[in-house]
């Protein structure tokens, strides 16, 4: 590796040379300030022209020359002019990974040679321009010269500078590194948590997304992960499921593949939920019984868990690690290294884990998410990375692991192809990763704020769940609807792998509301205020089903006063899908004036259903009622009085018996009691 000062030494000849790799370390530092006189950004200065440069193929062997893209992207509010781009090649090749990140942050800078000079265009503003151009062997100069990454850079006074690499591919006796991958495909399912014939078509034709990663996850040996939504949409579409994913499923359906979860969610928000696994309840199909829940399950090997992007506690480490096999980011990890890198296998706590090296698990996620130059480049990042690990230790094999992003995420197919030339890697499953022997490491202590953000979603969604299973009982097959449910729950859940996102919440509050139709499918229309004359009477209550099966419910009647009296106050109402249907319950009149009665719905199982309405009935009985009623009346309210009348009359003793014996009992009180005649 060659210093600056070494550089400067060198002779005349190379100074034009020294100085213009030099001004490329210094372009960032000498670009137009955007800070205004008060050390604010200025918003109103323009973005500066940048220039990106990377290989078509970053692999290069004795006598092949290389193929580079330079491409301007000008921001600003000026067109470019034309002028020429330099290219740049280091003259050794960069030996340590800190080095490599430097070179690539543009913190040092080792190019030594112009290889090149590029004529590019005038770009406009707001646009940009891409240029390929050749680099001949004789121009590069590599044969013969050490393998490994060599530092690639290009400049120009009007863009500064921009770096990449190429790998001189001819490592000799170096031990490969083994590259353990697992490669998700998940489906992309919708809100029904079932793919169409057409996104089934689509996705596993050749061209599709979920077929192109299968291609370049079993070219690279990885170990499949596929989502159960692919078997379980087939299955449920019977015959009508597309000729492609009959084929596809074949392909997928090995030993070695694991499932994920359905819908690709997230096992760690389930696990600090409380509610891991959650699974299908049943694949329910159209004018048919559901099918199993473990149906579209393929594989036999245990669940693979993607946590390179969380931050993990023992306690979770352990719970996963007991169903299958986790895969976590060396950013996590308490560890001091001896200067080269380890593989992948790791003891913590007293369970073993894979840890993904941080810095490749990146490049790799980078590289699918990534377009045109800055694809390219990325990819030239990840293999220059792999040759520096090997270079660490050449004669020493390492096993190296790494998760895949999933089929949605991006297309890798490109870096697996290059992987796959490289002399100095092998791709492997992740079985090869766990035959190495475990390293000792503790998990950091690292402060998350956003820790249970999936977890709460996971509780919200199986709140809303609960409640609709409570009413379930309303149609005739409960486990149709519950089924639907979970897999709409499913559907909704934060996707394993990845941050939570507001989208992630969108979703849930999706749900939700989706959940919120369900609860108010079957409920009662409001009616006008109802007059109710006669003995006997219909009292009209309109319930509405925008189910697409028929509903079961209870119709429960109760009057707020003695008006009216209903015989049955519960009656079990059919009601027929996506349709209203008017129930007349009969109610008894037994008095003239206004009340409310009170209608509810419920469940077979006694679960209220939807809002209590109250109906304004205005009661009047038919006149021969009403004469009756007052008649009897008028007879009971003279009895009444007679026996009233009566009972006074008796304590005055002034019945007719006590009048006839009234002279009689005189006379005897007289002859016992004699009057004293008066002297004279």
């Amino acid at each position: 590796m060659l210093s600056a000062g070494r550089l400067a030494r060198r002779r005349a000849t190379a100074c034009a040379v020294v100085a213009l790799a030099t001004a490329i370390v210094a372009a960032p530092m000498l670009a137009p300030s955007t800070a205004s006189a008060t050390g604010q950004p200025d918003e109103t200065t323009d973005a500066a022209p940048q220039l990106r440069i990377a290989p078509v193929d970053p692999l290069l062997q004795d006598g092949e020359g290389i193929e580079v893209e330079l491409t301007i992207d000008n921001q600003s509010s000026s067109p470019t002019a034309a002028t020429s781009v330099d290219l740049l090649l280091t003259s050794q090749p960069i030996g340590t990974r800190y080095s490599l990140s430097r070179w690539f942050d543009g913190e040092a800078f080792l190019a030594s040679s112009v290889i090149a000079t590029v004529n590019v265009p005038a770009v406009d503003a707001a646009d940009s321009a891409t240029v390929r151009t050749e680099v001949d062997a004789e121009a590069l100069g590599l044969d013969g010269r050490a393998w490994g990454p060599y530092g690639l850079a290009a400049s120009a006074p009007e863009f500064g500078g921009a770096t990449s690499v190429v790998v001189r591919d001819e490592p000799g006796e170096a031990q490969p590194t083994t590259l353990a991958l697992a490669a998700p495909i998940d489906s992309g399912i919708g809100d029904t948590g079932l793919l169409d014939a057409d996104q089934l078509e689509e996705a596993t034709e050749f061209g599709g997304s979920a077929r192109t990663a299968l291609d370049a996850a079993m070219g690279a040996g990885a170990t499949l992960g596929v989502d159960p939504a692919f078997g379980a949409s087939a299955a449920a579409l019977g015959d009508q499921a597309p000729e492609s994913a009959d084929a596809w499923l074949s392909r997928v359906d090995e030993p070695e593949t694991y499932s994920l979860l359905y819908g690709n969610a997230d096992p760690l928000a389930q696990v600090r939920a409380g509610a891991y696994p959650l699974e299908p309840l049943g694949i329910p199909r159209e004018d048919d019984d559901p099918l199993p829940a473990d149906t579209g399950a393929v594989g036999d090997a245990g669940h693979v868990f993607d946590a390179t992007e969380a931050v993990v506690q023992q306690d979770e480490l352990a719970s996963l690690a007991g169903a299958g096999t986790v895969v976590l980011s060396t950013a996590m990890l308490d560890e001091e290294l001896g200067g080269a890198t380890p593989s992948a296998n790791v003891s913590v706590g007293g369970v073993e884990v894979l840890a993904a090296d941080a810095q490749l698990q990146e490049l790799i996620h980078a590289a699918a998410t990534s377009d045109g130059v800055a694809a390219a480049d990325v990819r030239s990042q990840v293999v220059a990375l792999l040759a520096t690990i090997t270079r660490e230790r050449p004669s020493d094999p390492r096993t190296l692991a790494a998760m895949l992003p999933e089929a949605s995420r991006g297309d890798v197919s490109a870096l697996l192809a290059d992987l796959a030339e490289a002399q100095f890697v092998d791709t492997a499953g992740l079985d090869a990763a766990q035959q190495t022997g475990p390293r000792e490491a503790t998990l950091v202590e690292t402060d998350d704020p956003q820790r249970n953000a999936g977890a709460e979603l996971v509780v919200a969604a199986l709140e809303q769940e609960a409640e609709v299973s409570r009413i379930a009982t309303i149609v005739d097959e409960p486990d149709t609807l519950l089924a639907e449910l979970r897999l709409a729950l499913l559907a909704a859940l934060p996707t394993a792998g990845r941050e939570v996102t507001e989208a992630d919440r969108r979703a849930i509050e999706g749900f939700g509301a989706s959940m919120s139709d369900v609860r108010t499918a079957v409920q009662l229309v409001a009616g006008s205020p109802i007059r109710a004359v006669g003995e006997s009477v219909g009292l009209p209550v309109t319930i509405r089903n925008d189910l697409d099966v028929p509903a079961n419910v209870v119709l429960s009647v109760r009057p707020t006063n003695a008006l009216v009296s209903v015989p049955e106050p519960e009656v079990e109402v059919t009601i027929a899908p996506t349709s209203e249907q008017r129930v007349q319950v009969p109610i008894d009149v037994v008095g003239t004036g206004s009340l409310f009665v009170v209608v509810q719905l419920h469940t077979p199982d006694g679960v209220p259903l939807g809002q209590i309405q109250s109906l304004s009935v205005s009661a009047q009985p038919t006149i021969e009622v009403a004469v009756a009623w007052t008649l009897g009346i008028a007879v009971a309210l003279l009895l009444g009085f007679g026996i009233f009348r009566s009972i006074q009359k008796r304590r005055r003793g002034e019945t007719r018996g006590d009048l006839d014996d009234l002279a009689p009992r005189s006379q005897q009180d007289e002859a016992a009691n004699p009057i004293p005649e008066e002297t004279a």
